[in-house]
């Protein structure tokens, strides 16, 4: 009934992984960057916590929900 998606090679699977290994990265460097300026700029433990975890994923989330609009479908459907 309904079609089952080709596997993946060993390209698009390493492709993949590189991409999660580089977003992870980004998100441990954004914490660490956000933490280290909101404790410079005098913030409260409980607020710079709560900014330095939650702003990373978001921005991630932006970064790979741009690319999910904007990729162009590579056949016809």
């Amino acid at each position: 009934m309904s079609q089952q998606p080709p596997p993946l090679n060993g390209r698009d699977l390493s492709r993949a992984s590189i991409a999660g290994i580089g977003l992870a990265l980004l998100g441990i460097i954004l914490f660490i960057g956000l933490w280290v300026v909101l404790g410079q700029a005098g913030f409260q433990p409980a607020p710079r916590l709560f900014t330095s975890l939650c702003v990373p994923p978001a921005i991630i989330a932006a970064i790979v929900g741009a690319y999910v609009l904007l990729r162009r479908p590579s056949g016809k459907q």
